[in-house]
C-alpha cells in the first residue's frame, strides 16, 4: 500500500509538471514503478494526463466496483489508451468556500456542527483549507489537516455585504494550484448560488484556471430560491449563467440542502464523491506542444455501458509547457 501511494503521488506531480513517466523497466500494464524500486529513471517528455471521474446510477447511487475496462477515454474524439487507474489514491486537499452573505448566515451554525464529522470522513492525510466571502474572498485557514480548527473557523464568518462568487473561487482554486502541487484539488463552495457582486474575475476566468489546476468544484446549495440564471438564461450579474456551469465542466455537482434535508446530509454527499472517485491516466496521442484547449470524454464500456450509469468527468485540460531533462530517484 505504501508503495502504490508513493507511485500515485509520483504520478500526480508528473502531472502537475506536465511531463511523461517513463521507467527503465516499467511495470505491468504500462503503470510507473513505485518510486523506492532501485534504477528508476523519469524523463521528462509528453504530458501524462490524469481525469478524475465519478460514476453514479440513475438514483444517485455511486458505482464503486468499476475496473480499468469499464471505462474509455477520448481526447478531441480519439480514443486514448488508459495506462494508470486507481480508486482514491492520491493525496486530497480540499478549499471549504463558504457564503458569508447575509441569505446563507442563518445557516452557518449547522454548517459548523456538520463540518467536523464529515471532514473527519476523508483520509487522515488529507487537507482542508477555509475560505469565507461576501464581497471579498477572505483565507481563514490554511490548509490543515485538523478538522477541528476547519470547524471552529466557520463560527468566525459573519454576516456581510454582496455576493461575489467568481473572486472566492479564484482564489480558494489559485490556491490550491499553488500550496498543494503534489495533491487532488477540491473546491466544496456553500452559497446560494446567487451572485449579486462582480469582481475582478469572470467565470469564464474561474472555468479556464480550474481545468488549468486540474480542480473539482462541487457546490452544497442552500436556500430555496431559483437560480438567478440558467445554462441558456444568465441572470442580472452578466454571466451569472457560469455558477452552474463551472460544475458541469470540472466534473463536479450540486448537491441541493433542502433536496437533501440537512448541511450534515449535503456535506456527506460531497465527501463520499470525493473519496469515490476513479483517476484514470493517458498519455495523449496528440503530438501538439501548443497549449489550446483539449477536450475530455470519459465513457463507460462492456458491461458498464448498458446500465444506467452516469459519468461525471472535467471537459477538458490546457496542456502545459513542454519541459526538458531528467529527474532520477
Amino acid at each position: 500500500m505504501r508503495r502504490a501511494l508513493a507511485a500515485a503521488t509520483l504520478v500526480f506531480w508528473a502531472f502537475a509538471l506536465g511531463v511523461e513517466l517513463r521507467a527503465q523497466g516499467s511495470g505491468a500494464a504500462g503503470q510507473p514503478r513505485p518510486p523506492e524500486q532501485a534504477g528508476l529513471t523519469l524523463k521528462v517528455n509528453v504530458n501524462l494526463v490524469l481525469v478524475e471521474a465519478t460514476v453514479r446510477d440513475d438514483k444517485g447511487r455511486i458505482a464503486d466496483d468499476l475496473k480499468r475496462e469499464d471505462f474509455r477515454v477520448f481526447e478531441d474524439g480519439v480514443e486514448q489508451k488508459i495506462t494508470y487507474f486507481s480508486r482514491d489514491e492520491l493525496p486530497l486537499a480540499v478549499a471549504l468556500v463558504v457564503d458569508g452573505s447575509g441569505s446563507v448566515a442563518p445557516m452557518l451554525s449547522q454548517l459548523h456542527s456538520a463540518a467536523y464529522d464529515t471532514l473527519s470522513q476523508l483520509k487522515p492525510e488529507d487537507q482542508v483549507a477555509l475560505y469565507a466571502f461576501a464581497t471579498h474572498p477572505q483565507r481563514l485557514v490554511d490548509l490543515t489537516t485538523d478538522r477541528k480548527r476547519i470547524a471552529e473557523g466557520i463560527m468566525r464568518i459573519g454576516s456581510a455585504g454582496g455576493t461575489d462568487i467568481a473572486d472566492a473561487l479564484y482564489a480558494s482554486i489559485e490556491y490550491l494550484g499553488q500550496e498543494a502541487r503534489d495533491r487532488r484539488h477540491a473546491v466544496i463552495m456553500v452559497s446560494d448560488n446567487q451572485p449579486t457582486a462582480k469582481g475582478e474575475f469572470s467565470g469564464d476566468d474561474v472555468i479556464r484556471l480550474a481545468l488549468q489546476t486540474q480542480t473539482i468544484v462541487y457546490s452544497v446549495r442552500v436556500g430555496s430560491a431559483p437560480l438567478g440564471g440558467t445554462l441558456d438564461e444568465p441572470g442580472w450579474i452578466p454571466g451569472a449563467r457560469w455558477v452552474s456551469r463551472i460544475m458541469l465542466e470540472t466534473g463536479g455537482e450540486i448537491i441541493d440542502m433542502a433536496a437533501v434535508g440537512s448541511a450534515q446530509k449535503a456535506m456527506a454527499a460531497v465527501i463520499t464523491r470525493l473519496k469515490q472517485r476513479y483517476t484514470l491516466g493517458y498519455q495523449s496521442s496528440n503530438p501538439r506542444h501548443d497549449q489550446a484547449f483539449r477536450r475530455i470524454d470519459v465513457r463507460l464500456s462492456g458491461r458498464a455501458q448498458d446500465s444506467k450509469l452516469r459519468v461525471f468527468a472535467r471537459s477538458g485540460y490546457y496542456p502545459a509547457p513542454e519541459h526538458a531533462g531528467n529527474l532520477s530517484q
